[in-house]
C-alpha cells in the first residue's frame, strides 16, 4: 500500500518541483538527505537550514515545505514519538500532502506489526481528512490543474480506504474493513487493482457472508492466471468445502492451470530473443564461492535481479521460491544489485536479510563497476528496473529478459512458460 500512495504523492511533487524550478537541483539533493536522516531532532535542524540557505517562502514554497515538514513528521513516528509526529503532520498546509503521510505513518506502523490501537486511530483520521476535503476546491493547490487534481482525489481513495481496511481486517473488525475496502475498490475494475487488495475483498466477503461472491472472483482471477498464493489458497478451501473432495479439487485446479500453462505458452514464445548469447559474469556468493555464468553451460539458468530496498523484488519471492523447489534440475540465481554503501556494508546488509527471513536461494553480489554508479551484472543486462528476470537456455544463450512484479501467480506462470520453452532450445 505504501507504494501506490508513495507514487501519486511522489508525482504531485514533481508538479509542484516544475512551477518553481529555481535551485531545484541542489535544493532536492539537500532534501533526499534530510529524508535519509533516521535521527529527528537532526532531521528537524536539517529542515530548518534548508528552509533559511534556500530562502524558501511559506507560501510560494509551501510544497517543498510541507514535504520537510512530513518527512520529519516521519523521523518521530519511526522513533515511536507520536505526540511530535503529530505536531509536524499539522505543520503540513496542503491537506492532501498531510493525508499523504499520515497513510505513511499508519502503513509503517501496520507493517512493524507494533502500536496496532494508535495505528488504527491514525488511519480512521487520515480516512476522515480525506472525505472532509475531497470535494472542498478550496483544497486544490492554486497551480495544481483542476483536471489533475479532481483525478488524484479519485485515486486517493483506493490507498486511504484499503489502508484503513487491512488495519481493521487486523484488529478482528471485519463488518466495518468490509464497508471501507467496498469504498476502496468502487469505480474501479477488481481484476486490475493489486492482488492484496483483492484478497483482502475475498477474505472479507468470506467473513460477512458473501461466500458465493468471493468464489466467483476468485475462480476469475484463477482463470485469467492473475491470482496471489494466498488467493489460490482460498480458492481451494472454498472448491473443497463445496465439493466434500480434495481430490477434485486438485483434479480441477491442475486442468485450469494446463489451460492457461497452454495459452500462456503461445502468447510467451513470441517473446522470446533470438541469436543472443547471455552475457557472461563472475560474482561471488555470501559465503565467498565464485559463480561463472560460462560454468553453468548445459543447463537452464534462471536470474533474479533484486534488491533488499525493492519490494516488489521480496514481494516475489514466494513465488520464485515455489518455483525453484519445482525445478531442481534449472539452475536459479539471485544477484543482489544496487545495494547502497561500500562491498563490505551491501554483503553485510544481504547477509543479515537472507539470515532474518531464512532465505534458502543462491544468493549473488552484484559489483559496482569502476565508475561507482552501475553495477558489473545489471549493466550487462542492460536493465531499466529490478526485480528481473533473466532466462538463459542450456547453450548459454539469452532467451527471456523481463521486469516488474503483478501477482505470485502471473510470476509463476509466466517463467514456467519460459523455462519450457528454453527447454526446448
Amino acid at each position: 500500500m505504501k507504494t501506490i500512495t508513495t507514487l501519486w504523492f511522489m508525482m504531485m511533487i514533481c508538479v509542484a518541483w516544475n512551477a518553481n524550478a529555481q535551485n531545484t537541483e541542489t535544493l532536492a539533493s539537500r532534501m533526499k538527505s534530510m529524508a535519509a536522516e533516521k535521527d529527528p531532532e537532526k532531521s528537524r535542524t536539517a529542515m530548518n537550514r534548508i528552509i533559511k540557505d534556500f530562502k524558501l517562502d511559506t507560501i510560494k514554497d509551501a510544497a517543498h515545505i510541507d514535504i520537510m515538514n512530513g518527512e520529519v513528521a516521519l523521523s518521530y513516528l519511526h522513533n515511536g514519538a507520536f505526540p511530535k509526529f503529530e505536531t509536524y503532520i499539522q505543520q503540513i498546509k496542503n491537506k492532501f500532502n498531510q493525508t499523504s503521510f499520515m497513510n505513511m505513518g499508519s502503513d509503517i506502523l501496520f507493517r512493524s506489526g507494533a502500536h496496532r490501537h494508535y495505528t488504527e486511530i491514525l488511519a480512521k483520521e487520515t480516512v476522515g481528512l480525506y472525505d472532509s476535503y475531497k470535494n472542498d476546491p478550496t483544497a486544490r493547490p492554486a497551480d495544481f490543474p483542476v483536471e489533475d487534481w479532481n483525478r488524484f482525489m479519485r485515486m486517493a481513495a483506493y490507498p486511504y480506504y484499503q489502508s484503513y481496511a487491512e488495519i481493521l481486517h487486523a484488529n478482528g473488525k471485519d463488518e466495518l474493513a468490509f464497508f471501507y475496502i467496498s469504498k476502496a475498490l468502487k469505480d474501479h475494475q477488481v481484476e486490475e487493482l493489486m492482488p492484496q487488495s483483492i484478497a483482502l475483498y475475498t477474505t472479507l466477503l468470506e467473513s460477512v457472508g458473501q461466500e458465493d461472491k468471493a468464489y466467483d472472483l476468485l475462480l476469475k482471477m484463477a482463470k485469467i492466471g492473475k491470482s496471489s498464493l494466498a488467493m489460490n489458497d482460498q480458492l481451494k478451501k472454498l472448491i473443497i468445502k463445496r465439493t466434500g473432495s480434495e481430490d477434485s479439487t486438485s483434479i480441477f485446479l491442475d486442468a485450469l492451470q494446463k489451460n492457461i500453462s497452454k495459452t500462456l505458452k503461445a502468447e510467451t514464445a513470441k517473446k522470446m530473443i533470438a541469436n543472443q548469447e547471455a552475457p557472461n559474469f563472475s560474482l561471488t556468493d555470501l559465503s565467498g564461492k565464485r559463480v561463472t555464468l560460462a560454468d553453468l553451460q548445459g543447463k537452464i539458468v534462471v536470474i533474479d535481479f533484486w534488491a533488499t530496498w525493492c519490494a516488489p523484488c521480496i514481494a516475489s519471492m514466494p513465488a520464485m521460491q515455489k518455483l525453484s523447489s519445482q525445478h531442481p534440475e534449472v539452475v536459479f540465481l539471485f544477484i543482489a544489485t544496487g545495494e547502497n554503501g561500500t562491498d563490505a556494508e551491501a554483503r553485510a546488509r544481504v547477509s543479515t536479510y537472507v539470515k532474518k527471513n531464512k532465505f534458502p536461494m543462491h544468493v549473488l553480489m552484484d559489483n559496482y563497476l569502476t565508475d561507482h554508479k552501475r553495477f558489473q551484472a545489471a549493466a550487462a543486462y542492460k536493465l531499466t528496473g529490478i526485480p528481473a528476470k533473466i532466462v538463459i537456455d542450456r547453450h548459454g544463450n539469452l532467451r527471456f529478459s523481463t521486469n516488474g512484479f503483478t501477482t505470485d501467480t502471473e510470476v509463476i506462470n509466466e517463467l514456467e512458460a519460459m523455462i519450457a520453452i528454453a527447454k526446448e532450445q
